[in-house]
């Protein structure tokens, strides 16, 4: 009975040092996560996510197509990554990231307007300006870690990661249930046809306007204090380039489940199981919710088993989750496929992030983040176009199969190469208080 008290008490302090660092947190770090929410419920997984590509179901286009469409986006990601770093060596990652955000929104405003131009231009002006707006992402997205890194004390950098982590699905659930209902409703105010595309062009205009407050919370936060660094090479002699090129690489592979997911989920339910907009809408909202606590415990985690382990066995599960997922044609087994990749996702995300940054000096952190966020494009971009035409030669299980396998081979080579300890820059890394 007295043990069983005292282990209480001992994970009673342990909630309330967690809850502790969370209110230490400065204004810049509340600023930074106010935008990453509307960042959340606008493009990353929340109402723009959902509907875009129903959108361009609807304006008659097929899962080819679709396919395409998110894979030049993906490889525009993954190209614009490398002047993301440029410009942030220029003039800041703060006020990259700043830029980034507005041209997202000219970008994906632009693009929701592409029911009103001539059939003939859709196609080509659709992938411009998609990957226009995908330019502006990949500023926001590469200079995010290095600016959070850069405003945060080591103790702190677990349980804002996991925030962040946390927010974004959050933000996704909130954004998933609105999008599913909002063409509905748009229809039915202005007295449109709900199966055509124009409701869900006026949606998505109205998600891509969430940009505006973004860039506005962004542009409240100061300028990082320029501190010197400690070290300039790596502990172990490690040179900071092979530790980036291992962590691409896998970064490269273990993405490519999730990418198979996040692009096609809502295409595979509104096309072969005969799902409606708000059911979609629902159950990729469950999956935003569940990501929620999951990414919040990566602090509690990270100190009983370590961020390696953590995404160790985040990769190993995303990969055997994705088996069933095209193997049983229904909306409840896909759905429960699906929540579970995106609680694994949530979990994996925020150690990824730290473990990596934490690899490589200060001044290399940006050519990191760059670097990793540029090969997951490709991975991205790679998934998504062979995707769209696995399925139409195969089906939807091979797509989710071929993703299966492409993360578990990451996994295992992370697992390979990080066995053991090697290259961690100390200097930045500090003991969890736990």
């Amino acid at each position: 009975m007295a043990d069983q008290r005292a282990s209480i008490r001992v994970q009673e302090n342990k909630l309330s040092h967690y809850l502790t660092v969370l209110r230490q947190f400065n204004r810049d770090v509340r600023l930074y996560l106010f935008a990453s929410l509307l960042f959340g419920f606008s493009l990353f997984g929340g109402i723009y996510s959902l509907l875009l590509n129903l959108y361009l179901l609807r304006l008659g286009y097929g899962p080819k197509f679709v396919g395409v469409f998110n894979a030049t986006g993906a490889l525009s990601f993954a190209i614009f990554s490398l002047p993301a770093i440029a410009l942030a060596n220029r003039i800041g990652s703060r006020r990259t990231m700043i830029a980034g955000t507005l041209v997202a929104l000219i970008g994906y405003a632009t693009l929701s307007q592409i029911e009103l131009l001539p059939v003939a231009m859709r196609s080509t002006f659709a992938l411009i300006t998609y990957s226009f707006g995908l330019f502006g992402v990949a500023l926001y997205v590469v200079n995010g870690s290095p600016f959070l890194m850069s405003i945060v004390t080591p103790g702190q950098r677990s349980h804002v990661f996991s925030l962040q982590a946390a927010s974004l699905p959050l933000a996704g659930f909130a954004g998933n249930l609105i999008g599913g209902f909002l063409p509905g409703l748009i229809a039915s105010v202005f007295d449109l046809n709900p199966a055509s595309p124009t409701p869900f062009r006026h949606a998505l205009l109205i998600s891509s306007m969430l940009m505006i407050p973004a860039a506005l919370f962004l542009t409240s936060t100061r300028e990082p204090a320029i501190e010197p660094e400690e070290e300039s090479t790596p502990s172990g002699g490690q040179r900071p380039l092979g530790l980036i090129l291992i962590v691409s690489f896998v970064s490269l592979l273990h993405v490519a489940g999730e990418g198979s997911v996040r692009t096609f989920f809502n295409v595979y339910m509104d096309q072969a199981l005969g799902a409606s907009t708000s059911l979609i809408g629902a159950v990729v909202a469950a999956g935003q919710l569940l990501a929620v606590p999951v990414a919040l415990a990566v602090p509690l985690l990270s100190r009983w088993i370590g961020n390696r382990r953590i995404l160790i066995v985040g990769t190993v599960l995303s990969a055997l989750v994705l088996i069933p997922l095209g193997s049983f044609p229904y909306w409840t087994a896909a759905g429960m496929c699906y929540m579970a990749i995106m609680g694994f996702a949530g979990v994996r995300r925020p150690a990824f992030v730290v473990f990596t940054q934490e690899l490589v000096p200060r001044n290399w952190r940006t050519a990191m983040s760059g670097t990793a966020a540029m090969m997951a494009g490709l991975g991205y971009s790679g998934i998504a176009l062979g995707g769209g035409y696995i399925i139409t030669l195969y089906g939807y299980n091979y797509l989710f199969l071929t993703g299966s396998g492409l993360t578990a081979c990451g996994g295992l080579i992370f697992w390979l190469y990080f066995r053991k300890p090697r290259g961690e820059f100390v200097a930045n890394v500090s003991a969890d208080p736990y």
